[in-house]
C-alpha cells in the first residue's frame, strides 16, 4: 500500500485590512525598511490573483494526493469551497507556537509544519506561484517514504540579502558533516548520468576543494519527512528557536532550507532529475509566459520579481493569468462554483 502524501500550501492575501494593520505595527516596531533586494523585499508578500489556478493545476495533475493543509493568516479566498473534503483550512495559530506570534516570516511558518495537526510523515510543500503542469506521479516525490531530490554542489554565490541566510544554512551543515562523511554516504547518488545532468559538471568541479561551500536548492515543491523535522528541532532547538521568533526574515539566523539540507547529507533522498522535472522562473517583462506553462516541465515556480514596479507587475500578472486560464479553463472542486 501507498503510503499518503499530503500536500501543504501557505497563501497570503496582503489586501487583508487586519494583515496589514498586524503587519504594520510589526514593522514599525522592528524598524524595518522594505528594500529591493532585502530578505523582506515587497515581492515577499503580494499576490497575483492565480490561486485558483494552483488548485485546478493540482486536481488535474496530482491523482496521488491525500490532503490539502493551506496554511493562512486567518483569510482564505471567497471562491474556495471549505466544504471539500481534501481541504483542510489551518491558521498560523492553530499549530504555530503562541510565542513565536504573530508571525510575517515564511521561515517561521515553514520550520514549524510538522506541528500541524495530521499531517501525514510524507507531505509536500509548496508555495503558492509553484504550478504543477503536467501530470505527477507519487513516485515523483516519495519512493518508500523517502523523498526524491538531487544533491548538486555549487560554488558560494551571493546575489542578494536572502543569500545570507543560506550562507548560515551551510555553516551549520559544515560543523555537522564533512565533506568526506558527505561524498563517501552519497557519491553514487551524486555522480549520476541518469539524474545529475545537467549539473554534473557543477559537481565535479567542486568536488578538488576541501569543504562543500554550497548545495544547489532548486526553489520548487519539496518533498519532506515530518519525523526529520522532529529530529532537527530535538537537535537543533537553539537555532531552529531563534529563527521561528523573528517576527520577518532575518539574516542573522538560519531556515527551513536547512531541513532539506540536511536530509540530503544524511542519505535521506532518492536520486532524481530535477533539471528534467522542473523549472525556477523569475517573472520579467521578457518572460515568455505562454511557452513556460505548456512546457514539458512537471512543475514551473512562477516568482515574483523585486525590481517589478506597479504598472509593470500587473502587465505581467495579467499575462500569467491568462496562459494559466488557457492550461486550467475549468473551475476545480475546490471552487464553489464547481459544475
Amino acid at each position: 500500500m501507498t503510503d499518503k502524501i499530503d500536500i501543504v500550501v501557505s497563501w497570503l492575501d496582503d489586501s487583508d485590512p487586519e494583515w496589514q494593520a498586524d503587519f504594520n505595527r510589526a514593522r514599525k516596531s522592528e524598524n524595518l525598511l522594505m528594500k529591493k533586494n532585502s530578505a523582506n523585499n515587497a515581492s515577499r508578500f503580494r499576490d497575483y490573483d492565480t490561486f485558483r489556478y494552483w488548485f485546478r493545476a493540482i486536481e488535474k495533475n496530482a491523482s496521488w494526493l491525500n490532503k490539502i493543509y493551506l496554511v493562512t493568516y486567518g483569510h482564505y479566498p471567497k471562491w474556495l469551497n471549505l466544504n471539500n473534503p481534501k481541504l483542510v483550512l489551518v491558521k498560523h495559530q492553530d499549530f504555530i507556537p503562541e510565542k513565536y506570534l504573530p508571525t510575517f516570516s515564511s521561515v517561521t511558518i515553514a520550520m514549524n509544519l510538522h506541528r500541524i495537526k495530521g499531517l501525514s510523515e510524507n507531505f509536500v510543500y509548496f508555495n503558492d506561484d509553484m504550478f504543477l503542469i503536467n501530470p505527477t506521479k507519487s513516485t515523483d516525490f516519495f519512493k518508500h517514504g523517502v523523498p526524491c531530490d538531487m544533491l548538486t554542489l555549487i560554488p558560494c554565490a551571493t546575489y542578494e540579502e536572502l543569500d545570507h541566510i543560506h550562507i548560515n544554512n551551510m555553516n551549520l551543515i559544515s560543523r555537522k558533516f564533512s565533506k568526506k562523511e558527505i561524498l563517501k554516504r552519497n557519491l553514487s547518488k551524486m555522480i549520476n548520468f541518469k539524474t545529475s545532468i545537467p549539473y554534473l559538471g557543477t559537481t565535479l568541479l567542486q568536488l578538488p576543494y576541501p569543504t562543500i561551500s554550497y548545495i544547489m536548492h532548486f526553489h520548487l515543491a519539496t518533498p519532506l519527512n515530518k519525523s526529520i523535522y522532529e529530529t532537527l528541532w530535538e537537535e537543533y532547538f537553539e537555532e531552529f528557536n531563534q529563527a521561528s521568533l523573528y517576527k520577518f526574515r532575518d539574516i542573522r539566523g538560519i531556515d527551513d532550507w536547512f531541513i532539506r539540507l540536511y536530509s540530503l547529507c544524511i542519505g535521506n533522498f532518492v536520486p532524481k532529475n530535477m533539471y528534467k522535472f522542473g523549472q525556477f522562473y523569475k517573472l520579467n517583462k521578457k518572460s515568455d509566459i505562454e511557452k513556460i506553462i505548456n512546457s514539458r516541465k512537471k512543475i514551473v515556480c512562477l516568482n515574483d520579481n523585486e525590481t517589478l514596479e506597479n504598472i509593470e507587475l500587473e502587465e505581467i500578472a495579467q499575462k500569467v493569468r491568462i496562459e494559466l486560464d488557457k492550461k486550467f479553463p475549468h473551475s476545480s472542486s475546490f471552487e464553489v462554483d464547481f459544475e
